[in-house]
């Protein structure tokens, strides 16, 4: 697959499709012309599927780590390590809201030009 070297890559970057990281391995059947726009279309269609897959499991993971951590904040009481507890919270809300923004703005229609 081609990546871009002007764009940074992280844990769990996907790299914009072009048409060499989207050529099948094989020509097409004969009598059958092979349409990059249809290509194109599945790969969104899949990476959609994919990314709102994950965006479930990680959202759920995260929301029930906090969960579990404010559970432990009621039992500590006045522990010193609950201000840390508690920042580790906000913490995790902060990241699911940074998902969820993340997953809700690439779902956003382009506004015409």
């Amino acid at each position: 697959m081609s990546i871009s070297s002007r764009m940074p890559l992280c844990y769990g970057a996907i790299p914009e499709p072009d048409e060499a990281s989207i050529r099948p391995t094989r020509d097409p059947p004969p009598g059958r012309a092979g349409d990059w726009a249809d290509a194109i279309l599945l790969l969104v269609q899949d990476r959609d599927r994919i990314a709102a897959g994950m965006h479930d499991l990680v959202v759920h993971r995260l929301f029930f780590a906090g969960l579990t951590l404010e559970t432990a904040l009621g039992l500590m009481g006045d522990h010193p390590g609950a201000g840390k507890v508690q920042d580790a919270v906000d913490e995790l809300d902060l990241a699911i809201r940074d998902i969820r923004n993340v997953v809700f703005a690439l779902h956003q229609p382009d506004p015409p030009s």
